[in-house]
């Protein structure tokens, strides 16, 4: 699986979500194979490493592009997607597990899979991690979205991002040398 050495993975401020490397889309499935419904413009949330730097779980706030017609006012447009206690796939750098998906009042549960490999970093040599996430689940269950619910069409929930080590605080605000002439 993936481990990244000399770094604290139970330190959450030793670690940032790569949002300029991160992409979120929604895929209904179809007889001429998957169509792009929409592509999610950000997401705010974490992600949960254990000690050795394995991905262990993760919750996700995923705003909508779209806001579905049934969701009462009260209720803000957003999918949460979450999912705990992640286990090692069959493959290498691959996780497996169950995640839940809640839009308003309604939850569905579906299958996850998910790789997450460590990239070397040559000019740094600190690594960071590469995480791809895809749940399946019947559109029917959230009512949504509605081009695909209405036709009980599966979608596919796919997230691309990088977890990369944060920067020391001195190289955040390190002024450069000036030289006197």
């Amino acid at each position: 699986m993936v481990f990244v050495p000399d770094a604290s993975h139970a330190d959450p401020s030793a670690w940032r979500i790569a949002m300029d490397a991160s992409e979120g889309t929604l895929s209904m499935s179809t007889s001429k194979g998957p169509r792009l419904l929409h592509e999610l413009p950000c997401f705010h949330g974490s992600f949960y490493l254990s000690p050795p730097g394995l991905l262990a779980g993760f919750t996700l706030q995923l705003p909508l592009p779209v806001y579905p017609a049934w969701l009462q006012e009260d209720e803000a447009p957003v999918l949460l997607w979450e999912s705990v206690d992640l286990e090692t796939g069959h493959a290498p750098n691959e996780v497996m597990g169950n995640a839940r998906l809640r839009l308003g009042r309604r939850e569905t549960s579906a299958a996850l899979s998910a790789l997450c490999t460590e990239v070397p970093v040559a000019c740094t040599g600190r690594s960071y991690l590469k995480i791809v996430l895809e749940t399946v689940f019947p559109s029917v269950s959230l009512r949504w979205p509605a081009e695909a619910w209405q036709r009980l069409r599966p979608v596919t929930l796919k997230l691309f991002t990088e977890i990369r080590p944060a920067d020391p605080p001195e190289s955040r605000w390190a002024m450069p040398e000036q030289r006197d002439r």
